[in-house]
């Protein structure tokens, strides 16, 4: 099945004591609902997955897939540990999830044999479509071309990647696998044109969990409006990923949904707030924005 659009990869609110805010995830879910985003992606890396507890993954994802809407839900089932990757694939099997995202296995970095590997003995516990996370900035690895198209052609439940490494180099060389039954999204939001003009899906794009101009420039290329998609690029996307990546990702994307929602929101150790210079330049463009 091909997929397109705009995803959002959430993030997972928390509260002031660092615990998972779901009154705050409802306001998210319902805030992408109205700007019109195609997916949601929770647990991925946006979401913090590797500081979320195994029993907390799970309900929070439960807890997605319940207020989702018939939005399509894209569940990250990634680890250092292949079975509880594969734990989490079983539970994605009795959820509404329409795919499951895995990325290679991190902290000890694997080579193309390891993470084929990862890979298969996942894929041996997961009964819906799959799609490959190439994110080697925090897995450690890159996942060759060649690795990625053995796993799509030797494997039917999967039908995309997420590429996130910001390479367009190798993000061209993935492109060459696109076809009718396999999707590619490029996870970087200040790419999102570039990698549309040469063929990509869709992107999987943090800054939609408060704005929408990802949304307004995917649609503008879409219906063949370029300069106006290219406009909504340079002139607010890639201003706003300025500002919200002045501190160390991802605390300023939580400051800004906060912000722009008024919660007293939290950060989940050991992801610190954003330094106080940080939040003010934040709040002084977020102001700005519409939606």
């Amino acid at each position: 099945m091909k997929h397109n659009g705009i995803i959002t990869p959430m993030i997972t609110p928390f509260n002031r004591k660092g615990e998972i805010d779901y009154a705050a995830t409802e306001t998210l879910i319902a805030y992408l609902k109205k700007i019109g985003v195609s997916g949601l992606f929770p647990l991925g890396s946006t979401g913090l997955f590797p500081f979320l507890r195994e029993s907390e993954r799970k309900k929070y994802l439960e807890f997605v897939a319940d207020h989702a809407g018939g939005i399509k839900l894209y569940a990250g089932i990634g680890s250092a540990s292949t079975q509880i990757s594969s734990d989490l694939a079983k539970e994605c099997n009795d959820l509404p999830v329409d795919v499951m995202v895995l990325m290679p296995p991190y902290y000890i970095q694997p080579g193309q044999k390891e993470i084929m590997r990862h890979f298969e003995e996942v894929l041996k516990n997961v009964k819906k479509e799959l799609f490959i996370y190439n994110i080697p900035q925090l897995s450690g690895t890159f996942i060759d071309p060649e690795t990625v198209s053995r796993l799509k052609d030797n494997y039917s439940q999967i039908t995309g990647l997420k590429e996130s490494s910001g390479d367009m180099r190798y993000f061209s060389k993935i492109m060459e696998f696109s076809g009718p039954n396999f999707s590619i999204f490029q996870g970087q939001d200040d790419l999102l044109v570039p990698s549309l003009a040469i063929g990509a899906d869709g992107g999987v794009c943090g800054l939609t969990n408060f704005s929408d101009p990802v949304v307004r420039c995917y649609k503008a290329f879409r219906s063949g409006n370029l300069e106006e998609a290219r406009k909504i690029q340079f002139g607010e996307i890639n201003a706003i990923m300025k500002v919200i990546n002045a501190d160390r990702f991802p605390s300023g994307y939580y400051h800004a949904f906060y912000t722009r929602n008024r919660i007293d929101g939290g950060y989940r150790s050991p992801m610190l707030e954003p330094a106080e210079d940080s939040k003010k330049r934040s709040e002084d463009f977020l102001l700005k924005l519409k939606n």
